[in-house]
Order: structure tokens, then sequence, then C-alpha cells
């Protein structure tokens, strides 16, 4: 187990400095590799990471081929898992939802009995994680998620993993239907879509990657934590809903009060979301993420633009090389007949196949064998020829008549989204153009001009990756990524509008256009950011000689976590982590690493109703196919396994404390002061709100005491409920008119003075020095009481229990399952919005679950879950956190002390000659203390030959043996 020492030294730096030294290919282009400004310190270490891995490795029951249902595989591993649960169609077919508790969905032919179908594989998930072993699953309703749950029930914090179960009808439409492969090969087989099957490495059917098989991961992730029984602060908690892809309605605000009664109630934009957080009232979750979308992490939706980049070629119709013709299309793949599928999910394909050819009827054949050789000679520096045998070669050149075809296919097939994760053919072929036509001398041709532009702008000394993002554009260094997080700031994909299996054209003869659609993705921050780096983009290409449609000024469309969140950088060093721990079994993803950052996606994700909280972490890895809405869904069987533990180490990462605190916010009736606000989903509060204060605890005021921990905390609250993703400058603007946090002007605000009633929970880690014996003691309180107090500008205020009141109203301990060698304090405080006036003890009735039925529907109704929502006389100490501001903060310091008591004890001794038979005995007892300090108890004797013997050193029986001069054995009686 980990240990460190007490005291000061407990507390830890959130933010230090993480990451990997550049690689080759981050040097070759110029680019030193970026590194945030915000980045974690993180917990897991890498026997850790080893122990996780290797409990992942035991569950994913690969195999090299199995269908749906014949026996050969364990349905309690990963793939298993995956098999099983794509064979249930959860397609998400629409309909409604009723407007009354508890609001079932419809069941009708139009929706294909969406209900029966939605309950049957949510009873399927309640068997697969009971029979895991998870020690909680709940089910509230039949037809709505499930969750399952691991870690000590009294963890004050929980992180979470949301995803969903079901696919969208997209990837079932008729033409899609018909392109679905049975494991056969057959096409247009009745229910392909929902017969999954492994076979070549890869696991087929509905939902494997969006997102049942990602959302089984997750399920799979918890349980190989649970087997590896590591220490964890927070609970885990796995929730599964059923409705992401075109759900049923959401039931109004309106309707769902009939039923539930919260304050502030606004509906969240998805059904599963709506679910959780409006009809059944869950707890929120300190941090956490979902699974449906890409790693290293999403942080929010990207805005978006698509000008054309264009040039007249016009100049070249009577020359040698002339272009003809340009198509661009998704890469071929021998032996890979589905692979053309990926083409009609529902983000577009950047082109990895293209094809140009060129009229050669005026070029000799010196030149047309000049032009060959040199295109030859570049693919082969390159590395893309020659091609492997029964692989299907990435640069192809061949002459038929007066024409000449190049066609290059570079093998990866990759999202609109992520193209400096790709490898562009217009890119490839435009460079082999480039080396082609300086062979042959065609420097007049308007053809070569656009090659060597477009090659110097995104294939610069032979590399991509950053060129995606900008890197070679002229945009400058400092508004290429967000300086927090390492987010693009824009991504561009040339020609990344691929939805076809028939090539797209982007030059037309006729008229000698070459016209070129360039997806651009923007996560800018504010439009003058954004404005300075478009313009550069525009000057850049009109610099090569191309026109460029209007760029504007693209602004991120909103964020899921605020740039600045650690939560980011937790999940992002967690990834990085994940890679580099192995990275001969992690190489796609390793080879990509210095140009992997978080960044924004498009469309929307679960996370969106989570705000500051959750991110979308995984599921696909950087440089793998993101196969969606789409047919013959698929995902490799290593991908699934990768990303399993990379999904296990980040839900350990963020279920540990990264400071010396954390909290559990309830709500309380304490007299004159408004609770309704105490609820995390109304608080910003995430990862990191509960720093290290020890340097505030001056060590003259402890009195003898030792510090245990210590910690601080400002938390704003929300203008209302986290379902909406707010831009950057929303974030930026906090309190003030369009801000996230509540307005000063707010009317309520004004008339009412809001608390924030928690438990307020310290981490003590058993320090090195510490005895099992000693460690035992201190736990016990053998060492003394531990005391709370908050220090107040100079002034420390115990917070001591009041007269006729037991101290376990106010206090409480725990010592997890999982960490022997952490105990756990917790002091229950009543922060109020409002000026101090000093402490008060209270005791109120309070609850920790916030569930609450409408007092209407319970008249005429039974409670349907009477165990939820009790409430407890609790006793809390009050104050004010020293000025109104729609914020609840701790005084400088909030911290817990014990008495300093010896807890180990190291005795020495020193034999000295003196005249004759005389010797001196020095005999030290060095005392160890709780905060790590040590003290001497020092005592001399003059003694006549053997000083062997039993002495008292203070309070001390040492017993000594000595031989001559020297000391053999020393021992305290």
């Amino acid at each position: 187990m980990r240990k460190k020492p007490l005291a000061l030294t407990l507390g830890v730096s959130l933010l230090l400095s993480i990451g990997s030294a550049a690689s080759a290919s981050a040097s070759t282009a110029g680019h030193e590799r970026f590194q945030p400004d915000i980045t974690y310190d993180l917990s897991v270490t890498d026997a850790e990471r080893d122990a996780i891995h290797a409990e992942v490795e035991a569950l994913a029951g690969r195999v090299t081929s199995a269908r749906a249902g014949d026996g050969s595989y364990d349905p309690l591993t990963l793939i298993g898992a995956m098999l099983d649960g794509s064979s249930y169609d959860s397609i998400s077919r629409g309909g409604t939802a009723a407007t009354a508790y508890p609001f079932p969905v419809s069941n009708t032919e139009t929706n294909q009995h969406e209900y029966d179908r939605k309950v049957a594989k949510l009873a399927w998930v309640v068997k697969l994680a009971t029979d895991l072993g998870f020690p909680v699953v709940v089910q509230r309703q039949p037809d709505k998620y499930v969750y399952a749950e691991i870690g000590d029930p009294d963890a004050p914090e929980m992180v979470m993993a949301l995803s969903h179960l079901d696919s969208p009808t997209a990837s079932v439409t008729p033409a899609q239907l018909a392109r679905w492969r049975d494991a056969d090969g057959n096409l247009g087989t009745p229910g392909a879509y929902h017969s999954p099957y492994v076979q070549d490495g890869w696991v087929y059917g509905a939902g494997l990657q969006d997102d049942s098989g990602p959302t089984l991961a997750t399920l799979l992730a918890a349980k190989a934590l649970l087997e590896a029984g590591l220490p964890i602060d927070r609970r885990i908690r796995i929730v599964m809903g059923i409705y992401e892809d075109g759900g049923p309605g959401t039931p109004s605000t309106t309707n769902t009060a009939t039923f539930q009664s919260i304050p502030y109630n606004s509906n969240p934009s998805f059904y599963d979301n709506w679910a959780y957080k409006n009809l059944n009232r869950e707890e929120m979750p300190i941090a956490g993420y979902t699974s449906d979308s890409r790693f290293p992490v999403i942080v929010g939706n990207s805005g978006s633009v698509t000008p054309a980049v264009s040039m007249s070629l016009s100049a070249d119709s009577t020359k040698a090389f002339r272009l003809t013709a340009a198509t661009a299309g998704v890469t071929l793949r021998a032996c890979d007949p589905t692979l053309k599928d990926i083409a009609y999910g529902s983000t577009t394909q950047i082109a990895s196949r293209a094809i140009f050819t060129l009229d050669v009827a005026n070029a000799s054949s010196a030149e047309r064998r000049r032009f060959a050789s040199a295109i030859t000679d570049a693919a082969k520096s390159k590395r893309w020829l020659p091609a492997a045998r029964g692989t299907t070669p990435k640069v192809q050149a061949t002459i038929a008549g007066d024409a000449l075809t190049l066609e290059i296919n570079t093998d990866v097939a990759m999202e609109m989204p992520t193209p400096q994760y790709g490898k562009n053919a217009v890119v490839w072929g435009m460079y082999l153009l480039s080396k082609g036509l300086g062979a042959v001398r065609a420097d007049d041709l308007r053809l070569k001009k656009a090659a060597d532009g477009i090659a110097d702008l995104f294939f610069r000394g032979g590399v991509e990756g950053e060129a995606y993002i900008g890197g070679n554009i002229g945009i400058p260094a400092n508004l290429l990524r967000n300086p927090s997080n390492g987010t693009p700031n824009l991504t561009f994909a040339l020609m990344g509008g691929i939805n076809s299996e028939t090539p797209t054209s982007f030059y037309t003869d006729a008229t000698g256009s070459l016209s070129i659609p360039m997806f651009v993705r923007s996560m800018h921050v504010n439009a003058a950011d954004s404005s300075q780096a478009t313009a550069a983009v525009t000057a850049a290409f009109q610099a090569k000689g191309f026109t460029i449609g209007d760029l504007g000024a693209p602004v991120g469309a909103g964020l899921y976590v605020d740039h600045d969140n650690p939560l980011t950088a937790l999940q992002f060093g967690s990834y990085q982590a994940s890679i580099e721990n192995n990275p001969k079994e992690f190489a796609d993803p390793y080879a990509l690493r210095d140009v992997v950052y978080p960044q924004g996606t498009t469309g929307g994700t679960l996370a969106s109703s989570y705000r500051n909280k959750m991110t979308a972490f995984g599921a696909v890895i950087p440089g793998n196919e993101r196969w969606w809405h789409t047919a013959n869904e698929r995902m490799k069987v290593d991908s699934a396994v990768q990303m399993t533990k990379m999904m296990a180490d980040g839900m350990l990462e963020m279920a540990r404390y990264s400071g010396p605190a954390g909290a559990k916010l309830m709500w309380a009736d304490i007299p004159g002061l408004n609770a309704d606000r105490a609820d995390l989903d109304l608080l910003d509060v995430t990862i990191g709100t509960y720093k290290d204060a020890s340097t505030a605890v001056d060590k003259r005021q402890l009195g003898g005491q030792a510090l245990l921990a210590a910690t601080s905390f400002n938390i704003p609250m929300w203008t209302g409920r986290g379902n909406s993703t707010p831009t950057a400058s929303a974030f930026a603007l906090g309190h003030a008119p369009g801000g996230v946090y509540l307005p000063l002007t707010d009317p309520e605000y004004l008339s009412s003075t809001y608390v924030a009633p928690m438990r307020l929970e310290f981490k003590v880690e058993r320090p090195g020095y510490m005895s099992d014996k000693a460690w035992a003691t201190f736990v016990a309180g053998g060492y003394g009481d531990f005391r709370f107090n908050i220090r107040v500008g100079d002034q420390v205020v115990p917070l001591a229990v009041p007269a006729g009141q037991t101290a376990d109203k106010f206090f409480s301990s725990r010592i997890s399952a999982t960490n022997r060698d952490a105990i756990y304090l917790s002091v229950n405080l009543a922060v109020t919005d409002a000026p101090y006036t000093g402490v008060q003890p209270v005791v109120a009735d309070s609850k920790t679950d916030l569930y609450t039925v409408n007092p209407t529907y319970l008249a005429t109704n039974p409670n349907p879950f009477p165990e939820r929502g009790a409430v407890e006389k609790r006793g809390f100490f009050q104050f004010g956190d020293g000025q109104k501001n729609a914020e609840f903060s701790s005084p400088e310091a909030v911290y817990v002390t014990v008495a300093n008591a010896v807890v180990d004890t190291k005795p020495s001794a020193v034999v000295k000659k003196l005249k004759g038979n005389t010797n001196e005995l020095t005999v030290t007892v060095t005392q160890t203390h709780v905060d790590g300090s040590k003290t001497p108890v020092t005592a001399r004797f003059t003694i006549r030959n053997n000083a062997s013997g039993t002495y008292s050193v203070g309070a001390y029986q040492v017993h000594v043996e000595t031989k001559g001069n020297q000391v053999r054995s020393i021992s305290i009686v």
C-alpha cells in the first residue's frame, strides 16, 4: 500500500506537470510537444495499472470465432457480454412516454414494441450485473436505466460512468439493412443486425461501438476494479440507459412535477438523463464520463464551417499532365467487403482513397517514365510501397493510352472530426503529384502550383498530424490549442465529407475548376481569437494561389466541462499513462500520442446534462475506425479490451481524492435558511474542489496537537440545473448577465439566505513510520480525540459538541474495506452564503437522498420507494462564509487534529571508554510523534567494566547488551 507522512506533507499539490517526451515525428515536423497548463498528479501506480490490466485480460473472454448464443464463449466476459447484449433488438424506434408515473414508453406496432424490447434487454443487464457479483444493482422501473455500484456505501462522494445500451434507426433503414451481412457473409438476412458474431478479430453487431458494447465495457471495467480490490475513496456507479438514440418524447417539467418534487426543475435534453435526474432524482456524481465518443477526452461540442478551397486549372488545358478527373472516397482493403459501409455512418469520412486522372497525350515516353519513377520513389521513401502480400497497394500509377491514373489508398478510414489521426488521400495524392510534376519540370502547370500548395500546408516535411490543426498554416502558436487543456481550436479535414461508397468528384474538367470542400471544426472560446486564426488560414491559402470560402469566426458551440476543469487533465493523464504503461500492447494509440489531446465533438452526448462534472471518455481509440449509425457496425476485439483497460484506469483515478477531503452535500431543515440549492446539480463541484489548506494552519495555533488534514473550498451556485452546455464565454461571465452562475440580482437570492449542509470528510493516510500496532491504536482513538477546527482570519474556532448532544450527530469516521491504511474523519457543516458571525451548533431534520414525492401524488398513491428520502436528525456547525455572493466558501481552513502523541520509539546506545575500567554509556530513545517530528530522550551512565543491563531513560526501560565497548543489541523493555 502507498504510505506517506502526515502533518503538512499530507497536502499534495493537485496540479503537477506530467507528460511524455516529444516523439521523433513531432520534432521532425519542427513542433515541440505542447504541454497543457492544467495537469494532474496521478495516483494510480504502474503496479496498480498492471493489476487492473491483468484483471481485464482475465475477464476479456477472447475468442477467434463465435456467434451469439452458440455456447462457444463465456457470457460473463467482455466479449461474451458484448455478443449477448447486441443480440437484443434495442434499436430506439421512438414513440411517446406517458405523462404520469411511472411514465412507461409506448408499446405499439409502429415502434416495434419498444417497451417490451427495452424491458427485455434491461432485465438481461440486471442479471448480468448480479451474476458478475456487483454488490449493488438498482433498477427503479422495468423500462428504464439500471445501475451497478462498487465501493464503501458510506463514502460521501460518487463517480459515475453513464452510457446507453441502444442503437439508432439510422443503422437499420431499408438501405442499411440491405448492406448488413450475417456471419456467413450473406447480404440482407432478416435480423442480421442483432445476430452478432466474432470473425477475423472483429466483433460485429448493432450497438457494438455505439454504444451497447462500450457501455458493457464500463461494467466489465468496474468488475475488474472490484476483483483487483485496490484502494478507492469514492463509490463507482455504472449507469446503463437505453434511450439515447431516438428515445421517447421527454415528459414536460409540469408532468414530472406531478410525481417528483424538484426545486428549480428543468428538463435534460436526453430521455435517459431525464429518467435518472428528474424522474428518480438520483444522486449526482462528483465527476463522471460517458463512453459514447472518443478517447482521450471530449470536453464539448464544436462549431463548424465548410469553405471550399478552389483554384482554376483552365490554363493547363493544352499542356501535358493536365488533370482531367479527381475523385475521393473510402479506402479499399483486401478481403474486407464491409469497409465501404463505414461511409454511411452519421459522421462523414475523410478522403482515404483518391483517384487522379491526367492527360499525358503531349508527354514523351521519357517524361512519362520520369513522372512514374518520381512517384514510385516518393512512395517508397514514405514506405507506402511496396505493398505487403495480400493487401491493397497504397499507391498505384497506371497508364492506359494517353490517360495516367494515380490511385491512393491510405488504409486508414477516419472520420471527419479527427483529421489529425488520419491519413488524407487527397493530400497524399497532391504530394505525389508535386514530386512527379517536379521530375518532368512542369512548373508552369497550375496543377503543380495546387499540388505544391496543398503538400506544403498539410504535408510539410512529409508529416501530417499537427498539420491538420493548422500547424503549417500560419496560425499564431498561442491560438493552435487551448492553453488550459490542449484542445485544438481548429481542425481541418480537406475533402472530409465522404458519405458514400461512390467516389466524390472535386474537379470539373469542362471548366478546369478544382474545388475541394474543407470541413473545419472550431472549439475557439471567443470570436476575437477565432477571427485572428481564420484570417491567417485565409491568407495562407491565398498565398498559395487558392481562393477559399468564408470561414467567418466559428466558436465552439458548448462545453461539457470548462477548459480549466482538472477532470479533463485527470482523464487525459490517465489515458496517456494507460498507453505508456505498455507501448507494445497499445501500439496504435502510442504512435499517435504526440498529436492526441482533449477535443470537441460533433453532435451531443449524455455528458451534456451534467455541467462541469462529466466528459465523454471513449470509446473510440485514436487511430481506430469509428463505426456508428451504419450497417455492419463492428469493433476490433483488441480495441474492446484496450478501451476497457483505459476505462478501468480512469475510473480508479476518478475514485480517489485528489486532495485531503471530499464531501456529501445534503438537505437540512434549518430555521431561516434555504437549503434548496444544496444539491450537486445546482453547485459547481468537481474533482479538485476541496484543496489542501495545510499551509494556512499556523503551527503555533495547534497547541501541541498534530495536524492531520486541512482543506479549503469555494463552490459557486449555477444559475439553473446543469442540463445545458454553456460556451467558454458564459463560464467567463460567472455571475454577470449571461453567465453560468446565479445572478446576484436574482429575487430569491436577494430575499433568502442559502445554506449548504455537508458532511466534510478528511482522508488521513497511515504514515510509513507507524507500525501496525500504532496504527490500530491511532484508528481506535488511543492517542487522543480527533478535533475539528476552522480558521477564520487569525482566529481558531473549535468545532465542539454542545452540551446535551452526542458526538455521533456531528462527527463520524470510516475505514474503507479496500484500504485499511487510511481513516476517513468527517464533520457536519452548514455553510451559509452570508457574513461570518461565529459558529452555531444546530440539530435539524436532514436528508442525503433528495428523492421527494409530490405530496399531492402521495395523497392518493403509495410511495413506490418508501426507503428513499429518509429524514434523520443531524448536528451541524453553522457559520456564514463571509459574504453574500451566491457561493459557498470555506474559511481560510477547515482542519482536523489529534494529540501529537508518540507513535514509535527507536533506542540507541554508545559506549565511550574513560580512564581505567570506567566507561560512559549514553542511551537515547528517539520518539516519533503523530506528525512525524522526532524528539530524543537521553541519559548518561558511568559504569565499570561490562555495560550490559537495563537502564531507566526517562519513562523507558532500555536493555543494552554489550561486548567490550561494542553495543551488540538494544531494546525497550
